[in-house]
This record gives C-alpha cells, sequence and structure tokens, in this order.
C-alpha cells in the first residue's frame, strides 16, 4: 500500500507514548508522510528511538502524565488536534503482576481519559488504541485467531488492562458516534527495542555479550508469530485512514507477520543471522508438555485497510541485529 501523503500533510497527530519503543517509530512514519507530530509522554530516555534516529527536534515533545485528563483535554484544543494515537501505557508483562493497581491505572484508566478527552471535544479527533493480542489470553489452538474470538485469561495484569480498554474504546465508538478503532498485535520487533526482557533484545544482548542464549520464561516450544515495528507503524496509520468508513470504526483488527515461529526456532535463526552458524539456546525451564501456539488472522486488515507485512523476519532480524550493533555503546 502507497503512502497516503495527501491526508496526511500538516495534520496534527498527538503520539501518547510516543517516546516508547512502538511509538517512536510510529512518530517516524507520520514524520515521513508530512504530518505534525506531538509527543506525551512522561519522559524521554536518552536510549528512546526518538534519540537515536535524530527526531526529537522534527516532533513536539510535551511532558505529561495519562492519568491527567484535564491536561490531556488542553493539550488537545490548544493544539487543535485531528488525530490520536494512544500507545501510552505500563507495557511491561512481568512487572504488570508486580505493581497491578498502577497497571491498571495508567492502562485501563489512562484509556478512558483519553476517550473522555475525545468525546468531549468541539472536535473530536480520530482515536487509534494500541490494544494487544494479549486480549485473547494464552491460547493453544492451531487455528488462526480472528477479531471474533473472546477474550480469556491469560498470565498478566498488563493483558486484563488492555482488555478493559479494547472494550471500552469500542463502546466510546458504537455508543457516542466517535471514530476510533483497535489494534491487537502479538510480538513486534525491531531497531530501537531496549526491553530486554523480551526475547529478541535479550538474545542478541547474549550474543553482543559472547554469552550462550538462554530462555528462561519459556522451554522454548510455544510459537509466536513476530511483526516488524515499521509495518505496525504502518498498521496505525492504515487504521486511521479509513476510520470513517462505517465497517472501520468500531472495530478491532488484527496485525501480525502470518508465520509463526518456536522460540527455540527464532533464537537459532537470530544466532544464525548474528553468528553465521545455527546455536541452540540453554532451555533453563522444564518441559510444558503443551504446545502453544498463537498466530493472529490479519485478513481483516488486508480486506478492510489494505495492510499486509512487508518485511519478513529474516530481513527484520539482519536489520535490528545491524542497529544493535552500531548503538551497543550507547546502551
Amino acid at each position: 500500500m502507497q503512502n497516503n501523503n495527501s491526508y496526511w500533510h500538516k495534520r496534527p497527530c498527538l503520539v501518547t507514548g510516543g517516546a516508547g519503543f512502538g511509538g517512536a517509530h510510529l512518530c517516524a512514519e507520520l514524520l515521513s508522510r508530512g504530518a505534525k507530530v506531538y509527543v506525551y509522554d512522561r519522559h524521554l530516555p536518552k536510549d528512546s528511538y526518538l534519540v537515536f534516529a535524530g527526531l526529537v527536534d522534527r516532533v513536539n515533545f510535551i511532558q505529561g502524565d495519562i492519568r491527567d485528563l484535564e491536561y490531556l483535554k488542553m493539550i488537545n484544543t490548544r493544539f487543535e488536534i485531528t488525530n490520536i494515537f494512544h500507545l501510552a501505557a505500563q507495557a511491561i508483562k512481568p512487572q504488570s503482576n508486580l505493581i497491578p493497581y498502577e497497571t491498571f491505572v495508567v492502562n485501563a484508566q489512562g484509556t478512558y481519559n483519553v476517550l473522555e478527552t475525545v468525546r468531549t471535544a468541539k472536535q473530536s479527533p480520530h482515536l487509534v488504541f494500541a490494544s494487544t493480542g494479549g486480549y485473547y489470553g494464552t491460547f493453544f489452538s492451531e487455528d488462526l485467531i480472528n477479531e471474533d474470538s473472546p477474550p480469556l485469561v491469560g498470565d498478566n495484569v498488563y493483558s486484563a488492562s488492555k482488555v478493559a480498554g479494547d472494550i471500552a474504546v469500542r463502546y466510546y465508538a458504537n455508543i457516542f458516534g466517535i471514530k476510533a478503532a483497535t489494534c491487537r498485535f502479538m510480538q513486534t520487533y525491531g531497531p530501537g527495542d531496549t526491553n530486554f526482557s523480551r526475547i529478541i533484545p535479550i538474545t542478541i544482548k547474549y550474543l553482543m555479550n559472547g554469552q550462550h542464549p538462554k530462555l528462561t520464561r519459556c522451554d522454548g516450544t510455544p510459537q509466536w508469530d513476530f511483526l516488524h515495528v515499521r509495518d505496525m507503524a504502518r498498521a496505525y496509520t492504515a487504521v486511521a485512514e479509513n476510520l470513517d468508513k462505517k465497517e472501520v470504526s468500531g472495530q478491532a483488527f488484527n496485525f501480525g507477520g502470518g508465520n509463526p515461529i518456536s522460540v527455540k526456532e527464532l533464537v537459532m535463526l537470530i544466532s544464525k543471522v548474528f553468528t553465521g552458524k545455527e546455536i541452540e539456546p540453554i532451555i533453563l525451564i522444564p518441559p510444558s508438555g503443551i504446545l502453544q501456539k498463537t498466530c493472529l488472522d490479519i485478513s481483516k486488515a488486508k480486506s478492510l485497510l489494505g495492510w499486509k507485512p512487508g518485511i519478513s523476519l529474516e530481513d527484520g532480524l539482519k536489520e535490528t541485529i545491524s542497529w544493535y550493533r552500531e548503538i551497543w555503546d550507547q546502551l
């Protein structure tokens, strides 16, 4: 799908959580299309992709908390925002079980704050919400997961808090008539990810430090679907460009790479790209005896939005590893 730059030219867009991994890449995508980008975040970390990519001076950074409803309303009015991309969240899954209340307040109530900002505005901006494939819980089916699948119980508070936001966004669209939709992703990766609790960054970290890759949170058998972060950024803009369509607003959309791979095979692929040879990870978790497979059905996004993934896993890993090698001394 070609860039719809005429739609975005000088369009004032607010990206909550824009200093984060996915948010920064979305900012880069919007800038490339000519949009005027406002980043709303609690702080700008020195390891943000906005910093590494030299984008800080090209965005308008606003320091603020997603829990501050009145400040959000003021920002929306003052800068005449036409599009809000709500990515701000407490997004570290293991940490969500340690700080469950804060996770719910930031992720669920924060989303309601954005929704109220949109609902009460004189000219309501269009809203795209960053949900999660964790909406579907811990999945063990061989079948592709479509958007009509119900939320199931997962193993972290993060997923539950995002389910609350996902449902609220679609309800607000259907009850109050705002233009809004949700995006569900599973595993995203790419340059700029400094969250080393995730499988791709931690595996690359092991290899950069000359260590043998280890699996400490699973037995290597779960099959996950990975999506490059630039394909994710294009997913957000594809939804935004189509929100005036009645079959899009109020809906949820799955996005993924379409080719699930086991965690063990993924680690071996990363090591092959990194060193030229496959290295089996040291597995520190006993076998579960249950095959967990998670692959999202992306046919709805293809048919209604004209979106499809454009970067293969191997090509994406080559680029990602190259990026880590270039900036490793700065981490």
